[in-house]
């Protein structure tokens, strides 16, 4: 019979998660995580496996609740341009107020692992996939959008690609009006729907 574990695993996972986003996947020593996570080494290894193995579930994790929360943000609004709007309002008010001071944390993995870790690679591939989509959906939402002459897959495909450079440049801690200048020229290629 399997033995009830006796921590909070939500607590210990999110400790992790944060050691990781703030020190990279080579960077974290295990002596940090076990810290953050409040257990011993013993109990890290034989409740997640090996670093590696919990790495990717906290990457996981993050990319899971960063996807919902902002991809909720794109479907809730009522026009498809207001929703990719509340997407990197959501985006720029995390690196502002601090909440994205190391960048996304699914980002950083992807530039410190992704050409040598094939499930790193698969993860955030799969977060651009629905990233993309999710954009796409949107600038398809209004009827009236112009586009420029550009395909919506071919704008979604460009929206991910300055979500991610912002996600870069939150290291670097950018003040409001750069990263609202960035978004405004991003958004420009975006026309607002055009009135009856």
């Amino acid at each position: 019979m399997a033995r009830h574990r006796e921590f909070d695993e939500e607590v210990a996972l999110a400790g992790a998660l944060n050691v990781f986003w703030k020190r990279g996947y080579t960077a974290a020593s295990m002596q940090e995580l076990c810290e953050a996570m409040g257990l011993n080494p013993g109990s890290v290894y034989a409740a997640y496996g090996s670093k590696h193995d919990l790495f990717l579930l906290a990457m996981r994790r993050y990319i899971s609740d960063v996807t919902r929360e902002g991809i909720g943000r794109i479907e809730k609004s009522a026009s498809g341009i207001g929703g990719i709007r509340a997407y990197f309002d959501y985006l720029i008010d995390g690196i502002v107020a601090g909440r994205r001071q190391w960048g996304c944390l699914g980002t950083n993995a992807f530039m410190e692992l992704g050409e040598r870790d094939d499930l790193v690679q698969q993860i955030m591939a799969e977060h651009f996939l629905r990233l993309e989509d999710a954009f796409r959906r949107a600038l398809e939402r209004d009827p009236g959008l112009v586009h420029l002459g550009q395909k919506p897959v071919d704008l979604a495909r460009y929206l991910v690609c300055v979500a991610q450079g912002l996600n870069v440049i939150a290291r670097t801690s950018p003040d409001r009006a750069r990263l609202e200048g960035i978004v405004s020229a991003a958004l420009s290629a975006c026309r607002e729907p055009v009135a009856a």
